[in-house]
């Protein structure tokens, strides 16, 4: 018989199961913090090598949140493996009690509700990590390109139909220091979107990529209510 099946009770929750949260988190946090630097790492292995800088070409990378749901999933998915040692002492210590903190104590259906929002949520994080690790554009002379996990597509610049610009603190009410972003739309509807929150790229990077872009489109960047207008 476990240590599980001897317990007869469920207590409230105690000073015990607040220091084992704490233990639990700070765990979390230093397997994130080891994630945040270990994925863009892996990453680079993925990922071409290109010039970047003030000629070009240049490689432009996922957003930061991205990356954060990539650290997430990878944290969450490792933690359990790391605290199996602890978790079981706390099953014995719990045993020796008789009591053991069950949040979920006589509520199936939220026991049941926690585990499918718990899963979806990790499937949503699993696919920032692919996300993450297998998206990327790219600029050059022969347009831009977007590499996603599942297609690869090419634009030539004469595919650009126009050039968007929204100005620092433009984009909404609630993120006023944020930006510029620059959005590049291409026949038949799609678009991409340049910004600092994509990672790696510093202003001085991203003031060169959209000046060649404009270059070579022969477009202007347009401020977003003159383009809306259009």
């Amino acid at each position: 018989m476990s240590d599980r099946d001897t317990l007869t009770m469920s207590r409230g929750f105690s000073r015990t199961d607040a220091r084992r949260s704490f233990i639990m988190l700070g765990i979390l946090a230093i397997a994130g913090i080891c994630y945040w630097f270990i994925l863009p790492t892996v990453q680079s292995l993925v990922i071409p090598a290109v010039p970047g800088g003030r000629n070009g070409p240049w490689l432009v990378r996922p957003i930061l949140a991205f990356h954060f749901g990539a650290v997430a999933v990878m944290a969450t998915v490792t933690v359990p493996f790391l605290t199996r040692p602890l978790r079981k002492l706390w099953s014995q210590e719990d045993a020796s009690l008789g009591t053991r903190y069950d949040p979920f104590h006589d509520q199936t259906a939220g026991r049941f509700l926690f585990v499918i929002k718990g899963s979806l949520l990790l499937v949503v994080y699993a696919l920032g990590l692919i996300f993450y690790m297998f998206s990327w554009s790219t600029i050059g002379p022969d347009g831009i390109e977007e590499r996603l996990p599942w297609k690869t597509r090419k634009h030539p610049f004469r595919d650009i139909v126009w050039l968007e610009m929204i100005p620092k603190g433009e984009r909404s009410e609630s993120i006023r220091q944020n930006g510029p972003w620059y959005s590049v739309q291409f026949r038949g509807g799609r678009y991409m979107t340049l910004s600092g929150d994509n990672e790696g790229c510093g202003p001085d990077e991203l003031r060169a990529i959209t000046a060649y872009i404009a270059e070579r489109s022969q477009l202007k960047w347009e401020r977003r209510r003159d383009a809306r207008a259009r």
